[in-house]
């Protein structure tokens, strides 16, 4: 519950932030949301929703390079950091198709005992411009374990 509360604060505080209609400055983003797992177990075994945040640096006009972490921890913890080199496609002038393939590193906790892992990720998403310096993403991960998989949906701030 802390952390949908956290979201949701994060949220009001870049309000303003975001109702600016300046272009970016210099190619970096920073998004916050919410995470959810797809599978149903891990979502018993820790949180329904947890916080996900992060940093993108664009490259060039469709090249993007992003690095998140999120957080689910409850009977047990999980702990992600996804490193992802990412292309966009503008679809439409406000609407544009995002895939990548990455590094994902997570420390699971299971039962008492740990596990850190490190596998080849994808992700695939939708992001729909609300003005220059914000927009709404959408995105699905994938990995080589269930503890990875699962949804984002964000708030992103360029600058």
């Amino acid at each position: 519950m802390y952390r949908l509360v956290a979201v949701v604060l994060g949220l009001v505080l870049v309000g303003p932030v975001a109702a600016q209609e300046e272009p970016p400055l210099r190619g970096w983003t920073f998004r916050i949301g919410p995470w959810y797992p797809v599978s149903r177990d891990v979502r018993q075994r820790t949180d329904d929703l947890w916080v996900y945040f992060g940093v993108e640096r664009q490259y060039s006009p469709i090249t993007t390079i992003s690095l998140d972490y999120t957080e689910g921890s409850g009977v047990d913890r999980v702990r992600q950091f996804c490193l992802f080199a990412n292309s966009r496609q503008a679809y439409t002038p406000r609407l544009d198709l995002i895939g990548g393939l990455g590094i994902i590193y997570s420390q699971v906790r299971i039962g008492g005992v740990s596990d850190t892992r490190a596998r080849l990720g994808a992700t695939a998403g939708v992001s729909w411009k609300l003005a220059p310096r914000s927009e709404i993403q959408l995105r699905y991960q994938v990995g080589g374990f269930k503890e990875v998989n699962g949804f984002a949906l964000t708030v992103n701030l360029h600058f």
